[in-house]
């Protein structure tokens, strides 16, 4: 192996790494409050309640969370040390206005002209919502929900 090959596989190397950005970061228990993102059994939830027990004779506050899966609406519960950090996701919201259904995706258009067609159609009554407005040529926008490498469409508007 010469220097120049040894470079070149390098490069590759370098080139197909991740990033190494994470998709969540962590924040201290207590913090937490409704409404907040955390991150159960690998899931990505929204915090729906959180209850806080005193201190007692043998150990620290505990908090009692009560979360639903941000995508299918799953309960999860979690327990944790008041001091002790769990991780939240990172949530990203984007609007698109809608073109085209084509094979179940929908072809999207952002505000900034950036066109993706890589979304599915949602298999729920926001999926029968969006193929009916589209039928009836509405002009539609559509928020899309991402965190943790899952994207779906969660809204659907008509704008005119």
């Amino acid at each position: 192996l010469n220097i120049k090959q040894w470079y070149q596989r390098r490069v590759r190397e370098v080139e197909n790494q991740d990033s190494g950005a994470k998709d969540y970061e962590f924040v201290q228990t207590s913090t937490l409050k409704r409404g907040s993102y955390i991150i159960i059994k690998d899931q990505p939830c929204k915090v729906d309640s959180i209850s806080t027990s005193k201190p007692g004779k043998h150990g620290s506050a505990k908090c009692a969370i009560v979360a639903k899966n941000i995508f299918n609406g799953s309960r999860h519960d979690e327990i944790s040390q008041a001091h002790a950090t769990v991780k939240c996701p990172k949530v990203t919201r984007a609007i698109y206005q809608l073109m085209n259904i084509d094979d179940d995706h929908l072809d999207l258009m952002h505000e900034n002209g950036s066109t993706r067609c890589d979304i599915r159609v949602p298999s729920n009554e926001l999926g029968d919502k969006i193929r009916e407005g589209f039928d009836e040529g509405a002009q539609l926008a559509i928020t899309i929900l991402s965190s943790m490498g899952i994207e779906e469409a969660i809204e659907s508007k008509e704008i005119e």
